[in-house]
């Protein structure tokens, strides 16, 4: 876990972790319980979670973590980030854009997943595919719609990866909105299955996104209203073709004289 989301799940007051959990939609979670609440909080990205605190619990968490509190929000977090030494990640060439989505709070879920490849400055193809996860419980179903009754019939994770595997073949990296979510769902999932995890570094469009247009907050719907993008939030194939659309457009302000 990074130290940034440590810092959260010790530091942040306990009213407002559960702000965060109702904010994201987690059921089933003891919310009287400070373990409780970070357990349900580790799988989302830690971008995500400062995005939903409030400016008063960014200071609080500031000052746990040795650093400023003094400034305007978007200070506040690029100084907190800073403390964890993310980077931003890569930016030119080719690369694959995905999302899952998940049915409970293991990171083994996966009900759901997109690939979107993008070469050249376009889209080039695009396969979406239902997943059946190891459990039948579905917390998420408010969210993305699915059920397991949908699922039910379909492959599972190490039945459907394999086919979707050629559409990273010369690849230069993945990219996805909150790309620490994707990443521990790809890990988690090939792990499970014993498939070996694709070796490529990742983008994330929230932090490219913060970074390129200073925006806050910086969820999908948030940067697609921004860019004018088309999203029909938490559809697989959606999410991930707003990702690699926002890419696109990072890429091309990137590569414009004067940039």
């Amino acid at each position: 876990m990074d130290t940034v989301k440590q810092a959260i799940q010790q530091h942040v007051p306990v009213a407002s972790l559960r702000a965060l959990a109702d904010g994201l939609g987690l059921l089933g979670v003891d919310r009287r319980s400070r373990r409780s609440l970070g357990t349900a909080l580790a799988p989302i990205a830690t971008e995500e979670l400062l995005d939903l605190l409030d400016k008063e619990d960014l200071q609080h968490l500031a000052l746990a973590m040795g650093r400023s509190a003094e400034g305007r929000r978007d200070a506040l977090v690029k100084r907190i980030l800073g403390a964890d030494g993310t980077e931003l990640g890569p930016i030119a060439g080719t690369f694959v854009a995905i999302d899952f989505e998940t049915a409970d709070n293991g990171r083994d879920s996966a009900c759901a997943v997109a690939l979107v490849r993008a070469e050249g400055g376009r889209i080039t193809a695009r396969q979406a595919r239902l997943i059946r996860p190891p459990r039948r419980r579905f917390l998420f179903t408010h969210i993305h719609g699915i059920t397991w009754a949908q699922v039910a019939g379909e492959p599972t994770f190490g039945e459907v990866w394999p086919t979707l595997v050629p559409l990273l073949r010369g690849v230069d990296f993945l990219a996805a909105h909150n790309a620490s979510f994707d990443r521990s769902v790809l890990r988690a999932c090939c792990g499970a299955a014993g498939l070996e995890l694709p070796r490529l570094p990742w983008a994330c469009t929230v932090k490219l996104s913060r970074e390129q247009w200073h925006l806050h907050p910086t969820r999908l719907p948030d940067v697609c209203a921004y860019l004018g993008l088309s999203l029909n939030h938490h559809d697989a194939a959606s999410d991930a073709e707003a990702c690699a659309r926002i890419m696109l457009t990072l890429q091309a302000e990137r590569a414009a004289p004067g940039a």
